[in-house]
């Protein structure tokens, strides 16, 4: 299990592979044991790193680590060989079964691409969107992580480009998770914004100063230890652990947290450690708090532990890193962690180029609805010059305007059949009683009415008249 968590995490660096666990191959067939379905499912959840082809990946890593040379060289490895890919030439040295293993396991994560690929080209070919499935869909994306100009076997080619392309997939992960949160931040300010430009003076001063309240309130908790110093490190150790602060011992502090055994704190054991200076900024059920700010500082802190503490940059700490940075001065210094709240993540500028950008995409996104409405190609018509009416020409056209009701009023009353003996003759051929087409006579005179002033030029009614 020790080379499973330690060696593996070296190869997908930053992710926790927790309980991976795979027996030595052997002739005899293994006993099937019942799985059960929610330790399945935790197990899933910890593996899940969001690769697109994560499954191929734990299925090589499992396969791989059943060889017990291959593991031996592993272990032996330094960090820059297994990043740059050069732990990979040592496959030539893996039991011939394991080699007829990953390449079947290659072949069928071919099948799975060649299958992804059709999908495109249908999609191409049925003038579907590929802007939606761009990313997914991208040919070269696809095939990175492995050498698809041999779909027969699996070689030292295929396993360097596989951790590789972990390497520099997981890093983009990290990256894309900071630049989602600076994005939540900034949209939140810009709500926040737009909701008081729409407010009176006196309701936006009033939501101002609650605003203030519920920073102030946030901000005003307890001094947070830095992470991994001693006094962050004996808090755990008594309130967690339940021991006495004054008893406390690095050596067996490690093995306590690491809970899986396999001598190396990983990802999740080391944000465990956080968990309760997190509790004493963030609460679930405080309207101030924000759990996605938790969460953000959560990985400050294990980013900033790692920078301390990982000295061969494999991600993880040993029990020899970790005895190692409680010796150093820095170790005893208490100083106070600042947490995000107080760092501004964002500038100006940045703030209002985001603005402007959302602004941008709500008109698109309101102008391609109102298109699928009335099929007008809004596109064009953003093109088009807006004109705005003289008000001497307004006044021309309110006059046009008059006149016009005044001819079509004049119109109908010369339809109009004339008073008198006419109208008092019962079925005289221009009454409408006698009319041999009844009714209708007069419905089609009605057709000949003016159109609407403004219907005839083509502007829509304002809330008050003409715009």
């Amino acid at each position: 299990m020790r080379f499973a968590v330690h060696v593996w995490t070296f190869l997908v660096f930053g992710c926790v592979i927790c309980g991976v666990v795979c027996p030595p191959v052997t002739d005899e067939p293994a006993e099937e044991v019942e799985t059960d379905p929610e330790a399945k499912m935790k197990e899933d959840a910890e593996m899940n790193f969001g690769l697109e082809y994560e499954h191929y990946l734990k299925e090589v890593l499992d396969t791989l680590e059943s060889d017990e040379n291959f593991k031996r060289k592993l272990e032996e490895a330094n960090a820059a060989d297994v990043k740059s890919g050069q732990i990979a030439r040592n496959l030539d040295f893996v039991a011939h079964g394991i080699r007829s293993k990953l390449d079947e396991l290659k072949r069928k994560e071919l099948d799975r691409l060649r299958q992804i690929l059709k999908l495109r080209s249908q999609l191409q070919s049925n003038g579907g969107n590929m802007d939606v499935f761009a990313r997914m869909l991208n040919k070269d994306r696809l095939l990175a992580h492995l050498d698809h100009s041999n779909p027969n076997s699996f070689e030292i080619s295929d396993l360097t480009k596989l951790i590789r392309q972990t390497t520099k997939d997981l890093e983009l992960i990290d990256r894309k998770r900071r630049e989602d949160f600076k994005k939540y931040e900034m949209e939140k300010e810009v709500e926040r914004l737009e909701q008081l430009s729409k407010l009176d003076e006196n309701e936006r001063a009033e939501k101002e100063e609650k605003f203030m309240e519920m920073e102030k309130k946030h901000r005003d908790h307890p001094k947070l230890h830095h992470p991994g110093n001693e006094e962050q490190l004996k808090e755990v150790w008594e309130e967690s652990d339940g021991l006495n602060k004054q008893e406390f011992d690095p050596k067996t502090f490690f093995y306590l947290h690491d809970t899986n055994g396999d001598g190396v704190l990983d990802q999740a054991e080391i944000e465990a450690l956080f968990q309760k200076e997190l509790d004493k900024v963030y609460d679930p059920t405080a309207p101030e708090d924000d759990m996605n700010e938790r969460y953000e500082e959560m990985n400050r802190m294990r980013e900033h532990m790692m920078n301390e503490i990982d000295k061969n940059e494999d991600k993880m700490i040993s029990l020899e890193e970790f005895l190692r940075s409680t010796k150093v001065e820095d170790f005893k210094s208490d100083e106070e962690w600042e947490t995000i709240d107080k760092e501004k993540i964002y500038s100006n500028k940045e703030l209002e180029a985001f603005r402007k950008q959302r602004e941008e995409t709500k008109q698109r996104q309101q102008q391609k609805q109102l298109e699928s409405e009335d099929g007008v190609n809004f596109d064009e018509r953003r093109d088009q010059p807006v004109q705005v009416m003289h008000p001497q020409r307004q006044q021309q056209m309110h006059s046009i305007d008059t006149r016009g009701q005044h001819h079509q009023q004049q119109a109908a009353d010369d339809l109009k059949p004339p008073q008198g003996r006419l109208m008092r003759t019962q079925g005289h051929p221009l009454s409408s009683e006698g009319h041999p087409r009844g009714n209708e006579h007069k419905r089609q005179l009605t057709k000949y009415k003016y159109p609407d002033q403004n219907e005839s030029m083509g502007r829509p009614k304002g809330r008050h008249g003409d715009i």
